[in-house]
């Protein structure tokens, strides 16, 4: 008989990431929201706030608050990622990269280049 993983698994945590990203794609950013809001918690308590799982939620959640328009918001949580990423991966790891072009990105929608 095979169990299914409860909802505070290494597992699970990923398979709402993902599902939020998924929402996040389809234009469902409130929803993404919710999803994020809830997981990311469990993700900094069972895997660490520095865990590549945790960190690529986290860069979810920025997207979401940009395509909400949230750019404030966005620009924290981006800015907080990318702390952890240039000590823990460094400035050249694609991560890193794809976190300075959301930045970029979010102050493009806001038309500030920085």
């Amino acid at each position: 008989q095979r169990r299914m993983p409860g909802p505070d698994t290494a597992v699970a945590m990923r398979t709402a990431s993902m599902l939020a990203t998924v929402l996040f794609d389809q234009n469902k950013h409130t929803e993404a929201e919710v999803v994020l809001h809830e997981v990311l918690p469990k993700m900094r308590k069972q895997l660490g706030a520095e865990h590549p799982d945790t960190l690529t939620a986290l860069m979810c959640l920025g997207n979401v608050f940009s395509g909400q328009g949230k750019f404030d918001d966005a620009l924290a949580t981006n800015h907080d990622v990318l702390s952890i990423q240039l000590r823990v991966l460094g400035a050249e790891h694609a991560d890193t990269m794809t976190t300075t072009m959301n930045i970029a990105n979010t102050l493009g929608r806001q038309s500030k280049f920085q």
